[in-house]
């Protein structure tokens, strides 16, 4: 809500400047029902953003100047709206995902150049539509690794990293040649080849040390490759290759119809029993990460095949209950 709030009154503001007549901020603070020290943070978001707003010494006032960006002719309302909604919850300082803020920048931008009917229309139907994200991983202090990542890939540089690797339990340092950014799991990856690995790994950005740019080291990225074609048929990212499971998982009427209606993955098969449950049938490359999921069904979800995936639940499960064990 308080991000909805922002919007639309960073829209209000757009449209009182860009009435032609200068205005101070306590003007604009009463308008806007906020306190001046707001009004001051929001005329600097939208400087940020790239609008020119002047502030004239003599008449102790502001005034937006012409937009250097032009609307397509063809943008309808619902689209810029659309637009906007994404990028308000998507790029969301404290809620959305880590280092969109182009997106921000971005809607404020179109938002200065629409109409003033069309801007209205928006700032009233924003909280129509309302998009709330999983917990994201805490990216605080990773924006530098981030530039310069996309810098190298941008150029296609290679970088040098220190990395700290889970695997490993200790700190690597490696020559990477980064190929994608890739968002999902709460977090952003990096996708790219390792020499310390000799293969394409998938690097977490939370874990960067360090990241040096080697300009004299260029590097091309290979014509066949895809995320596709690198994630294969695993369950999210993890592909353990050469481990092709048919998945058969009968889930009770509790929970059957939650299961059935998302489209979890690219191989999924749902068919529905009499009694109302129902046999998800998958593809999947590995077993370590849809055994988690499983897991989250508790009782309701049993495994029908194959037996190395029935073993993991039964091992997981019998951990689990040794923690509520009572001792004599």
């Amino acid at each position: 809500m308080a991000s909805t709030d922002r919007i639309r009154r960073l829209l209000k503001i757009i449209s009182i400047l860009q009435s032609g007549r200068f205005i101070n901020t306590r003007e604009l603070s009463d308008e806007c029902r906020v306190s001046r020290r707001t009004i001051f943070r929001d005329i600097e978001k939208l400087r940020e953003s790239g609008l020119r707003i002047a502030f004239d010494e003599q008449r102790q006032g502001y005034q937006f100047q012409d937009s250097r960006f032009l609307l397509p002719a063809d943008l309808t309302t619902e689209e810029v709206l659309a637009l906007i909604t994404l990028c308000q919850d998507l790029a969301d300082e404290e809620t959305g995902i880590a280092h969109l803020a182009p997106a921000r920048t971005a809607a404020f931008k179109l938002a200065s150049v629409l109409p003033r009917d069309m801007r209205k229309y928006i700032g009233d139907s924003m909280e129509l539509h309302r998009m709330r994200l999983d917990a994201q991983a805490d990216l605080h202090g990773t924006e530098e690794f981030y530039e310069r990542l996309f810098a190298a890939m941008q150029k296609r540089c290679a970088v040098r990293i220190r990395y700290y690797c889970f695997t490993d339990g200790r700190e690597i340092s490696t020559l990477l040649h980064p190929y994608r950014f890739y968002f999902c799991h709460r977090s952003w990856y990096v996708i790219g080849r390792s020499s310390l690995h000799k293969e394409i790994r998938t690097f977490h950005l939370k874990r960067f040390r360090q990241v040096e740019i080697l300009h004299d080291k260029p590097y091309e990225i290979p014509p066949r490759f895809s995320l596709d074609a690198y994630f294969g048929n695993a369950w999210n990212m993890i592909r353990e290759k050469d481990q092709p499971f048919h998945v058969v998982i009968r889930f009770a009427p509790l929970v059957a119809a939650n299961v059935a209606e998302v489209h979890w993955h690219k191989t999924q098969q749902v068919d529905t029993l009499p009694d109302g449950s129902i046999e998800y049938h998958v593809d999947v490359d590995g077993l370590t990460e849809i055994v988690w999921w499983v897991l989250g069904y508790g009782d309701k979800a049993n495994v029908i095949s194959p037996p190395e995936l029935q073993r993991k639940v039964v091992e997981h499960a019998r951990g689990m209950l040794r923690h509520y064990e009572t001792k004599d």
